[in-house]
């Protein structure tokens, strides 16, 4: 009984940092220190260039915090799984005051299509918890296993993972009982 009221805990904490963080991206790809001192004047100034068909925007008012991911967070989570390496630059967080701005970026600067502009090329990612970061790198390692299985098994916001398997629709939010299903799979 205990055992599940904390995990009940656990997944409600971890919604509520994933909630607070939903007007913010991670930028990626930005060398460490062009930015000085203002990582917001630098990011205001990088997505004005990067970004010419959204000039109606006041980018001012919109981007209203911007800093580096702290250090110390970075050495703990590139000693795990889904930790990125320390060799490359920590991810700048920005805060957008306005949802639909963040959504164009977010958009506009998948990993898959990265911008280059004033000799930066950076992308962008959403700004999840450490919690959801990790399950969402493990779930993402079984999606091969179950396609191999023949299933089609996708990822799903924040960290679910959804398969298809002759027909019948099933959502893991947890590494251990998507495995136990791979595994019943003939």
């Amino acid at each position: 009984m205990h055992d599940t009221q904390l995990i009940d805990i656990q997944w409600k904490i971890e919604d509520f940092e994933n909630r607070q963080r939903c007007n913010n991206l991670r930028i990626l790809g930005v060398q460490e220190g062009i930015e000085g001192q203002e990582a917001r004047v630098y990011i205001i100034r990088l997505f004005k260039a990067a970004f010419p068909e959204q000039a109606g925007w006041d980018w001012e008012k919109e981007i209203q915090r911007a800093h580096r991911f702290p250090l110390y967070l970075k050495k703990q989570m590139a000693t795990g799984g889904a930790g990125s390496s320390l060799q490359q630059p920590r991810a700048l967080i920005v805060y957008f005051g306005n949802y639909l701005l963040r959504q164009i970026v977010c958009e506009q600067t998948r990993p898959n299509s990265k911008i280059s502009c004033e000799g930066v090329t950076f992308f962008s990612r959403v700004d999840f918890c450490h919690a959801t970061v990790e399950r969402r790198w493990h779930l993402r390692q079984l999606i091969s296993s179950f396609q191999e299985k023949g299933a089609k098994a996708f990822l799903l916001a924040p960290a679910r993972l959804k398969t298809v398997f002759k027909g019948t629709v099933q959502m893991f939010m947890s590494e251990n009982k998507a495995k136990e299903y791979l595994l019943s799979l003939a």
